[in-house]
Order: C-alpha cells, then structure tokens, then sequence
C-alpha cells in the first residue's frame, strides 16, 4: 500500500499575512496594545517605589515618622607651596629740609594792635623737629616773649633771643638754642609795647 500525501483543499489554502495586518474579516489582536499598556504601569510603580525609598505614598505621613533628609557637602582643598623672597632691609632716612614761613599771630598780650607778623626761617630741618619750624611754634614764642615785656635778652621755650629796640618797638631775633649743630631756626618779630 502506497500513502500519497494528502491532497490540498483549494479552500483550505491560507494566503500570507501581509505587513503584520490580521486577516480580513477578522477582528484586531489587542494583546499587544494591552500587553505593551501592562509594562509601562508596572515602569511606573517600579519608578516611584525607587523614588519614594519603597514607603507607601498612600498612606499620611505626620511630622513623628518623617526622616529627615542630610545633605553632606564634601569641599575639596588644594595647597599651593609658598616661597616667601627675602629682601634685605633697608633704611630709609629723609635729608634735612629747609623751611622760609610768615606767620601772622593775633591777641599777643601788651602789644599795640594785639597782632604782628613772625618771619621763620629754618635750615636742616629733620622731619622729628619740623614742628620747631611751625607757625603754632611761633606764636607760642612771640606771646612768651610779649609777657616778658622784656627789652633785653631772653631765653623762651629753648630760643635765645635778642632785641633790637627802637623808640617804644623791640624787633627781636629768636635763635632755637641748644639743638643740633647742623639745625638753624630763626624767628624774627617785632613787638610795640603799650606801656
């Protein structure tokens, strides 16, 4: 006995499915789209279970059972080596100056017109005793000198000075005594007694 395979039924035959489309006159397959739907959700509850540290959004949360969150901050120092240069020391000392000054001086006691004008002429003048060459210093000495009524010699505040006296007004000629050898101040002025 022979077999024979068994012959086709032309109405049986299916034709391929073109392009993934279902057959005609047969409904659509929803599992895809429901299978594909299923996988997204369970994306998303896997996403907030691991954004959430797995607690249940669900439930309130009070202020007793909340944890705080810490931020720990890391700050990274970088050392760059120093050199500090040496310079040697030196010492700087200002020459001496020389100073040509007219001061006015107001309300000398005892002296016509209560006013006069000093003339200070200074010669190295170091800058610790610039202040000898000074206008303040100067109507210091001539109000000393005018409450001496003195028309002699006299020594006031560390100047020697000397009169020159014509009529009732002595010019008088303050040199700074007992300074340097090399500093020079002198103060003139004239004073005219009211008396």
């Amino acid at each position: 006995m022979s077999t024979q395979p068994p012959s086709e039924d032309p109405t049986q035959q299916y034709s391929p499915q073109q392009g993934g489309q279902p057959p005609e006159g047969g409904g659509s397959n929803p599992w895809p789209w429901v299978l594909g739907a299923v996988a997204i959700i369970v994306a998303g509850v896997i996403a907030a279970i691991v954004i959430t540290g797995g607690e249940d959004s669900s439930s309130s949360t009070d202020a007793s059972t909340s944890k705080p969150v810490t931020t720990v901050t890391t700050k990274t120092a970088t050392s760059t080596p120093t050199t500090t240069a040496t310079t040697p020391t030196t010492t700087t000392t200002t020459a001496p100056i020389n100073i040509t000054r007219s001061c006015t001086v107001n309300d000398i006691p005892g002296v016509v017109g209560s006013s006069t004008v000093a003339t200070v002429n200074a010669t190295n003048v170091p800058s610790s005793q610039v202040a000898l060459a000074s206008c303040a210093q100067a109507s210091s000495l001539v109000k000393g000198v005018a409450r001496t009524q003195a028309e002699q010699p006299v020594t006031v505040q560390g100047f020697a000075c000397t009169p020159s006296v014509s009529a009732s007004t002595a010019k008088w000629s303050c040199v700074l005594d007992g300074a340097d050898s090399a500093l020079t101040i002198t103060t003139k002025f004239p004073l005219t007694y009211t008396d």
